[in-house]
């Protein structure tokens, strides 16, 4: 790869997924280890010693597409590392490549949210997105934001740590059905990155605003039931749990997240030529225990 891409976040499991497959396609990505302390201003002379053409930032991916922190005081140590980074990327003249989510919506519009849809975030976390998404917009042209639904990893803690937890409790699993979007595992995500990443290095003009979500929208209790037979079918479950449909309200994801967390791919699609994949062919892999 010509472009000097640097990776903000080698240690979150997106950024490892990231850098296995670069490395599978013998393209190299720089990286920056994260300071003992975490990420701060602090750290932002060493990003630009290393002269990147492009930065991609996952340094808080973790705390924002798993745990979903709405911590005030750890939301404002996101916002001022944020914000410095943009500053410092734009007066470099250095392209930053930055994760955003549906979080950014309302969750009130019947069907799958464009990028031409307006901004409504209704959680501080989702507030902190797009504000931090303005900021790149008006301080550079040469940024890129993309927006993802339901990121899946396998850490505990994690979206789908939860889920599995309850599934092995052996008690009755209360899910709301309304709750809609796409289930995306961290492996999907690190592939449409990796591909947007080598178009980006053939200069191509394709800098802006993407959605992309693994293909088809569902409910997180369909997705829990598909998941429960995966688990069934690889030994991973003794019994089928039972899992009982409540109301999103009466659910913790209730005034945290979108109840409608679903985003259309058609223009990352129609620009980079990348096809969506099928969540449930993705699901052995995704709870493959040796990717624990």
């Amino acid at each position: 790869m010509r472009m000097r891409v640097l990776l903000l976040g080698k240690e979150t499991r997106l950024g490892q997924a990231l850098l296995a497959q670069a490395t599978v396609e013998s393209i190299l990505l720089q990286t920056l280890d994260m300071p003992a302390a975490g990420w701060s201003e602090q750290a932002l002379d060493s990003i630009v010693e290393q002269s990147p053409d492009l930065v991609v930032n996952l340094a808080f991916y973790h705390e924002q597409f798993q745990l979903g922190l709405l911590d005030d005081a750890a939301l404002a140590v996101q916002q001022r590392f944020n914000t410095a980074l943009i500053e410092r990327c734009s007066r470099h003249d250095i392209g930053l490549f930055m994760l955003s989510s549906a979080r950014v919506f309302d969750g009130l519009k019947a069907g799958a949210y464009t990028e031409k849809d307006q901004l409504a975030p209704s959680d501080p976390l989702g507030r902190l997105q797009a504000e931090l998404e303005k900021q790149l917009r008006a301080a550079t042209d040469r940024h890129l934001i993309l927006r993802f639904s339901w990121l899946l990893d396998c850490s505990p803690e994690g979206l789908l740590g939860r889920l599995l937890e309850q599934m092995h409790s052996g008690e009755p699993v209360q899910l709301a059905e309304e709750w809609r979007g796409n289930p995306t595992p961290i492996d999907d995500a690190a592939r449409v990155m990796l591909a947007i990443l080598k178009q980006l290095d053939c200069d191509a003009p394709l800098f802006g605003t993407y959605h992309y979500g693994s293909n088809e929208i569902s409910s997180w209790i369909s997705f829990a039931k598909s998941l429960a037979q995966e688990l069934l079918a690889s030994q991973q479950l003794d019994a089928d749990p039972v899992v009982q449909p409540v109301s999103f309200a009466s659910q913790q994801m209730a005034g945290r997240e979108p109840q409608n967390a679903a985003l259309t791919s058609r223009r990352l699609l129609m620009a980079f030529g990348i096809k969506p994949r099928a969540w449930r062919a993705q699901l052995g892999t995704l709870i493959d225990p040796h990717n624990a």
